[in-house]
């Protein structure tokens, strides 16, 4: 599936300044190319985040469209955009988003169920990949940042996402665990998806067919 922003925009008020608004995201084309890793840096503030949360679905645009295979995904209802992002895109947010009351495997298995299956062999098999199959019965207030973090990245993938958005993925894990994240990244993008990494890590360049720079708002192919 391949995913493209034409001139989205987003911007936001303030209360100082002359212009009272500022744009985390000036108009921008972009366009998620499948079999590919796309490694876009950024210092903090640079809009990286913004961009990957319009392209997830997860924010609409001020201006410009989203396109998944031509689609419109902001044109969808809020059920039909939900039950789109659950199926084919996988987010793997900055911050730590678990379900406490599950266990990790429970966490990792939700998304699909939500889409009406139980891949739980499949979900063993990225808990493997990423280092924590051990914990598959912990609960999430008993693992660490970096374990938080692999377990959200299994949650992503565990849907076979045709669109993978990683933010951030290794701010929390050390160089063993960054090479295993990226690693399996660089495998998705191999075997067909089309993913997206923002991060600050210099290491993932040499894991990306694709590498962008953004500051300010803009994207550019010169770092």
């Amino acid at each position: 599936m391949k995913l493209t922003a034409e001139k989205v925009s987003k911007k936001y008020n303030r209360k100082t300044g002359g212009a009272g608004y500022f744009y985390a995201v000036g108009e921008t084309d972009f366009a998620l190319e499948e079999n590919a890793l796309t490694a876009v840096f950024g210092r903090s503030g640079s809009g990286k985040t913004t961009l990957l949360h319009m392209l997830g679905g997860l924010l609409a645009p001020d201006s410009g469209r989203v396109l998944a295979d031509g689609r419109d995904i902001y044109a969808l209802s809020d059920k039909a955009l939900s039950a789109f992002r659950n199926r084919h895109i996988g987010v793997i947010p900055q911050g730590s988003t678990p379900i406490a009351s599950l266990t990790v495997l429970e966490n990792v298995l939700l998304p699909s169920l939500m889409a009406g299956e139980r891949a739980e062999a499949y979900a063993l098999e990225l808990l493997e990949t990423v280092g924590i199959a051990a914990l598959r019965d912990a609960m999430p207030g008993e693992l660490s940042g970096g374990e938080l973090r692999r377990m959200a990245i299994a949650r992503a993938l565990i849907n076979k996402p045709s669109i993978v958005l990683a933010d951030e993925p290794t701010g929390d894990l050390d160089d063993e665990n960054t090479a295993k994240v990226l690693s399996l990244l660089r495998d998705t993008a191999a075997g067909g998806a089309a993913v997206l990494l923002v991060t600050h890590e210099s290491e993932a360049a040499n894991y990306a067919d694709i590498v962008l720079k953004m500051d300010g708002g803009k994207l550019t192919n010169t770092l």
